[in-house]
């Protein structure tokens, strides 16, 4: 009754924050634990997830069926969730093998281009690359359980040196035949599902997460994403699994909550993008990059609008994007980690990365960081932590883009594609370079420095480093590097 009367007599602001607090809180609330729990409950909860998914603009029409039945039959028969999951994952990457459009396009090119003989569709393409995938796989995850050599002790170098080696082989065969198309094919759905690959590998040291051959399936999560692995292997899931019913009803309010600031954040982009580039004509980041004789003719000050703008845009992408997939893996019972989580906190460049890309992030330093920083310079501590950074956001960063965009080497003229390379080497060496410096001679600010000093000129230089930084994030590898220079030198007027 109280909280009645102070509802009545509340101003409609208070009302409108009472509202709030009690959304953000949905999940501690007893009663919406309970009624989540029920038939009708759940029926609802799942009807306004798949709503605010749908609204988001984040997941497509097919995406959002497949998720809808997915999510369903997991909640009808929970005890089988796990089983539910590599299912859903294996019509998943029946139907979308390949991460990007660009792959598509390279299996449709390779099925064209194969002359007049027996006419092979697309599909049929795609659908060989995914078998011998899934056979390559499961060999590899025997193998490893067998060996006792360096497969077993280091399966993702030995698997990182194998694909490099057949991505060479593939790049110089000449194009137009048979096994051209079909070595590609592979090629592609293994680039796909590389890191997916690389953590089942790893988990073969996890305590029974799942059988090696249910490990091996697991490629493709029925809530999509990167080639980087958003929710990680299958050992991750399990830490992070709802392990009662009180569990569960958090983890999908949690993925409810998830799902609305998805739709909220996705139309905020949208908002933004069209007043910024369509009503008030401030020209997008790689149009000006691309085009450097119009920006040249652009005042300097709306060059650097459209920068600052592109810094807001991308983190509304990533943010949104990141949670509309962390949003389903929890409506399965999954209560893993956003992706992506207030970057715009960060007081430093290395806190930004870890705030701003979390799995993306988590790959490089698995396979990359701690394998470096665990092995090499332990009596230099400065020096340990430089080479491993350098190993995970310089040398693995290149190599995961490399893998990520090996398709451009199917052409059959794989010499001519590498000086596309310099301006990602370059971002890489930048990003690495801003990281150690960051980590090793950073100063830690304190609230007794004033507020300026500390809660804001910090997070003014960590906006500022990584707005320069998109200049160069060549993840298509569009343009030259003397392109991104060219903008660069053009936005102090030299």
């Amino acid at each position: 009754m109280s909280l009645i009367s102070e509802q009545e007599g509340a101003s409609p602001l208070q009302r409108l924050l009472q509202l709030r607090r009690s959304w953000l809180t949905i999940d501690t609330n007893a009663d919406a634990r309970a009624f989540v729990g029920t038939i009708r409950g759940l029926l609802l909860i799942h009807v306004l997830f798949l709503a605010a998914l749908g609204l988001s603009l984040q997941i497509s029409l097919s995406a959002l069926v497949l998720i809808g039945l997915t999510l369903l039959a997991a909640a009808r028969w929970p005890g089988h969730r796990l089983a539910i999951l590599i299912t859903s994952s294996l019509v998943f990457l029946l139907l979308r093998p390949f991460r990007t459009a660009d792959m598509n396009a390279m299996i449709t090119d390779l099925a064209s281009a194969l002359g007049t003989g027996i006419s092979v569709p697309p599909l049929a393409l795609q659908i060989a690359g995914v078998l011998l995938f899934l056979g390559f796989a499961q060999a590899m995850i025997a193998g490893q359980r067998l060996s006792s050599g360096l497969w077993s002790r280091r399966p993702v170098l030995v698997q990182l040196t194998g694909f490099l080696a057949l991505l060479a082989i593939a790049a110089f065969l000449p194009p137009g035949n048979y096994g051209h198309a079909i070595l590609w094919a592979f090629v592609a759905v293994w680039a796909s599902c590389f890191w997916f690959l690389a953590y089942a590998a790893v988990d073969l040291k996890a305590k029974a997460a799942a059988p090696d051959s249910v490990r091996a399936l697991y490629m493709r999560p029925v809530w999509g994403g990167d080639v980087a692995p958003i929710g990680k292997g299958l050992s991750f899931l399990k830490r992070f699994e709802a392990k009662d019913d009180e569990a569960l009803a958090v983890t999908r309010l949690k993925a409810l909550k998830l799902a609305v600031w998805t739709a909220i954040l996705s139309w905020t982009c949208l908002a933004v993008t069209t007043l910024f580039h369509e009503m008030l004509g401030v020209p997008k980041l790689g149009f000006m990059i691309l085009n450097p004789v119009d920006a040249a003719a652009m005042p300097i000050g709306l060059r650097w609008l459209g920068l600052f703008v592109n810094y807001g845009v991308d983190l509304l992408i990533i943010a949104a994007w990141g949670h509309a997939i962390v949003a389903v893996a929890r409506m399965m019972g999954y209560n893993i980690p956003r992706n992506t989580v207030n970057p715009l906190a960060s007081r430093s460049i290395a806190e930004f990365w870890n705030r701003y890309y979390y799995y993306f992030k988590e790959v490089l330093v698995d396979f990359f960081f701690y394998p470096a920083f665990m092995r090499w310079f332990k009596t230099s501590p400065r020096l340990r932590i430089a080479f491993a950074t350098f190993c995970a956001a310089g040398f693995g960063n290149f190599l995961y883009h490399l893998i990520f965009v090996s398709h451009v080497f199917a052409d059959g003229t794989p010499l001519d594609e590498l000086d596309r390379f310099e301006t990602l080497a370059f971002y890489v060496c930048l990003l690495s370079a801003g990281l150690i410096i960051s980590q090793i001679w950073g100063r830690k600010t304190s609230p007794d420095d004033g507020f300026w000093r500390h809660q804001v000129w910090p997070r003014i230089n960590v906006a500022l480093f990584f707005c320069f930084l998109k200049i160069f994030d060549s993840v298509w590898l569009e343009g030259q590097l003397s392109d991104r220079f060219h903008f660069l030198f053009g936005l102090f007027g030299v």
